[in-house]
């Protein structure tokens, strides 16, 4: 999608869906935090429509700078003649005063006007579930061009691995180094394509004096579109953020849930996340796994707590039957498959003496697979919001300061009310199989 800034004239190109309602008019899933939102309320807050142009297909550099969340104002057609290494051919659209790439297998001109709103949804996305149905913007359409024997492109999303993975992996190897331009202290990121990226992000952080991590962490959290991460984990420099066996024997080291859990409770979301039940407001959480710097101080007036577990989680597991299999990851975060009562036994769980070193209990529904790495970070990222799910044996309050005891619990099970998992038809299935030899001949 091609816009440009109704004030500026800035140029904006970014990847959003479209859904098709008829032969000349379309949703337009403009997302929170993206460059052609930004010119649609400001185009809108005039009373004015905005062309749109629409490219399908063309050159790799040009689709992959569409896919990269660049700072706002910053030209993507102009990045991706840095990636090609030449300029991207232009030439003028057919109704509107815009360029549009020449190389384009099809070009869609529309406008989309203000105060105009149509469901748009239900769709499969690359969370993995169909999001709800919801009002957005509609394109109209005026014109389609397209080459001789155009080609036309597709991407499949869904659950995990698909597609959209090594698109989202490209992305970051990109943008990795610009980040470290405006924030030197981080060694390196990466977000993890299981829970969908924006649910999970972690950042190795050159930490030189006492909660400098938090800081840093805070600051990404309001960087562009990192600004939409659910759960940030800050490890050490010497931490590779991509291993995740190496993230959760950081956690195992260094993280004290009552030291080093901060939870955001109001803030902006990524538009597909639905775990807060409310578009575009949900929360988020960082947790602190770097070396402390100095030893940490309690809140003020208060000594260490004396917490003591009631029984044994590997008792619990052995009589409750809701309890359908567990798994120690890393020595710290126990994965635990339940038959249901999500809330209620998580809360139960956390009282518990725990194997291992655990610190984290993630309680997750029977259709996650413990033994799937993939599955199951996509099962625990995916279906919780921090201040509404994350609970302790005890919580308190003093001041505003909180004070947790005990290991954290996080309640990943199915709630009533989400939106269903994506399941491809059998009969996709059936038909990809038969001809997967075709694909590759």
């Amino acid at each position: 999608m091609i816009t440009e800034d109704p004030t500026t004239g800035r140029r904006n190109m970014g990847i959003y869906r479209m859904h098709v309602y008829d032969r000349r008019t379309t949703g337009m899933h403009w997302q929170i935090q993206k460059g052609g939102r930004f010119h649609h309320w400001r185009a809108e807050g005039a009373g004015h429509p905005i062309p749109v142009a629409v490219a399908l297909g063309g050159d790799p550099a040009l689709m992959i700078a569409a896919a990269l969340p660049m700072p706002e104002n910053f030209d993507e057609i102009a990045f991706s003649g840095l990636l090609r290494r030449g300029p991207c051919s232009l030439t003028r659209a057919k109704t509107m005063d815009m360029d549009v790439p020449a190389n384009a297998e099809f070009v869609i001109e529309g406008v989309v006007p203000a105060d105009e709103r149509r469901m748009e949804g239900p769709f499969g996305d690359h969370f993995g579930y169909y999001s709800r149905p919801a009002l957005f913007p509609v394109f109209h359409i005026k014109k389609i061009t397209r080459r001789h024997d155009a080609i036309y492109p597709a991407t499949v999303v869904g659950k995990p691995p698909q597609e959209d993975r090594y698109i989202g992996d490209a992305t970051q190897e990109i943008m990795s180094p610009l980040i470290r331009l405006v924030r030197p202290e981080v060694a390196s990121l990466w977000a993890y394509y299981e829970a969908g990226f924006h649910n999970l992000a972690v950042a190795a952080v050159r930490v030189r004096y006492r909660k400098e991590a938090i800081k840093t962490g805070l600051a990404l959290l309001s960087e562009s579109q990192l600004a939409l991460t659910k759960c940030a984990i800050l490890v050490d420099a010497g931490v590779n953020p991509r291993d995740f066996d190496a993230v959760l024997e950081a956690l195992r080291r260094n993280f004290d849930p009552e030291r080093d859990l901060t939870v955001i409770p109001r803030a902006p979301i990524d538009t597909l996340d639905f775990s807060s039940f409310r578009m575009h407001l949900g929360s988020k959480m960082i947790l602190d796994a770097t070396s402390p710097v100095e030893e940490d101080d309690l809140p003020p007036g208060t000594a260490e707590p004396a917490y003591e577990p009631s029984g044994s989680f590997l008792e619990m597991a052995a009589q409750e039957q809701r309890i359908l299999g567990w798994r120690l990851l890393g020595g710290v975060l126990l994965a635990v498959q339940l038959s249901s009562g999500g809330r209620e036994l998580c809360e139960q769980i956390v009282k518990t003496a725990l194997p291992g070193d655990a610190k984290m209990v993630a309680v997750v529904s029977r259709d996650v697979d413990l033994d799937d790495r993939e599955m199951l970070l996509w099962g625990i990222f995916t279906r919780f919001d921090p201040a509404r799910d994350v609970v302790f044996a005890r919580a308190e309050l003093r001041g505003v300061w909180p004070v947790y005891h005990g290991p954290m619990g996080i309640d990943s099970t199915f709630k009533e009310g989400y939106p269903d998992p994506l399941e491809m038809p059998e009969e996709i299935k059936h038909r990809v199989s038969s001809r997967w030899g075709d694909y590759f001949s």
